[in-house]
């Protein structure tokens, strides 16, 4: 629940609004819907638009698709590969 929270104070501040983030969650679940907040955070500068990114992730066509596990290890790799 805390992490709900955080992501839920987080996302206005990334310009993604509270009704997108409580539709993400009803959509792909609260959990999901909290991590791609936290991912996004971690991509920072490579993302323009966080607002269309996040509705992409968890509104969009391949909202099924969005396996946040998997693309924290993508990149988690890659900042392995870098450092």
């Amino acid at each position: 629940m805390d992490i709900e929270n955080h992501a839920r104070t987080l996302a206005p501040m990334m310009g993604i609004h509270p009704e997108t983030f409580e539709k993400a969650k009803s959509a792909v679940g609260a959990q999901k819907a909290s991590c791609a907040i936290f991912i996004m955070l971690q991509l920072g500068q490579r993302i323009r638009d966080f607002g269309a990114y996040f509705h992409s992730m968890t509104l969009g066509q391949r909202q099924d698709q969005f396996d946040p596990v998997a693309l924290i290890k993508r990149l988690s790799k890659t900042a392995m590969q870098t450092a």
